[in-house]
């Protein structure tokens, strides 16, 4: 496929999302940089996403059905469908800023060595701290559980031809971990950068039922998937790797005794114990590690 110079792809994947898609898409036709094609991936939604996203009568606004398949499925669509120079992975309620788009194609046309650029991270309707991209560092932010970090999908623009290039794909095994896993993966393969300008931030829905703020056993069991594929995936850095096993394993053990899942909790801190016996009862002395976005 032929790739359009300067032309972001948005994709957007949503399941039943009717309530939030159309702000979404007004702040997308409000940015200041218009050569954009917007991908709505509707993701077997059973209300009325379909006529939403069709009412706009706007080009550059493309709504593909596929059958319920999950989230990473759905951005994978998007991403072999896609024909920007960049690319963004925007949920169906969050909002760009005006200059959302703007502040980071200027990034990524200023530094070719930049592969990827995320920018500052603001909550509605609940206020909560403002957070920097994971960009960096990657790989010291995710696996050290920076708690001022955030990995949400729509706050990054991306370089295509990295992604596209070294094979790059949201993990389908993975639920709400797949954001994170996605990022290590890239990180392999370009540098990113992290922006501090108040200028297009990200404005991330969030509210006091949202899923990533409730330890669910789905949410604990997609966590110890996460740290099976960093193994299955050889995605944990050879330095520091078995402090950074024990990190993870405690942690999960903690997350399971959460819903009192005590014999998996048990097995964990085990294997974190042997794995790092040091760290282990500096962990235990905290009184364990939680579960961040």
């Amino acid at each position: 496929m032929q790739v359009k110079d300067g032309l972001v792809s948005i994709i957007v994947p949503s399941y039943n999302a009717g309530v939030f898609i159309n702000e979404t898409i007004r702040s997308v036709l409000a940015q200041n940089y218009e050569n954009w094609e917007l991908w709505v991936i509707d993701d077997g939604s059973t209300d009325n996403t379909e006529q939403l996203v069709s009412s706009f009568r706007d080009a550059r606004i493309n709504l593909v059905k596929q059958e319920n398949s999950g989230v990473s499925v759905a951005r994978n669509k998007g991403l072999a469908l896609a024909r920007g120079e960049f690319i963004v992975f925007f949920d169906a309620d969050d909002l760009m800023t005006p200059d959302f788009l703007q502040v980071r194609v200027n990034e990524l046309n200023k530094d070719m060595l930049i592969g990827f650029v995320g920018g500052l991270v603001e909550t509605f309707p609940v206020k909560m701290k403002t957070r920097k991209a994971v960009a960096e560092d990657p790989e010291k932010d995710i696996h050290f559980f920076n708690a001022d970090g955030a990995t949400i999908p729509s706050n990054y623009l991306f370089r295509l031809s990295v992604i596209r290039n070294n094979g790059i794909t949201f993990n389908p095994v993975l639920s709400s971990s797949a954001d994170r896993f996605f990022l290590l993966e890239i990180a392999r393969y370009a540098k990113g950068r992290s922006l501090e300008t108040e200028k297009g931030k990200l404005l991330y829905r969030i509210s006091e039922s949202s899923m990533s703020h409730h330890v669910t056993p789905k949410l604990i069991l997609d966590y110890y998937k996460f740290y099976n594929e960093l193994n299955a995936r050889n995605l944990l850095p050879l330095k520091k790797r078995r402090e950074i096993k024990s990190r993870y394993l405690f942690s999960i053990a903690s997350s399971f005794s959460l819903i009192r899942y005590w014999g998996t909790c048990g097995k964990l801190l085990f294997r974190s114990f042997i794995t790092h016996p040091v760290l282990f009862f500096k962990l235990a002395a905290k009184k364990g590690l939680g579960i961040s976005k």
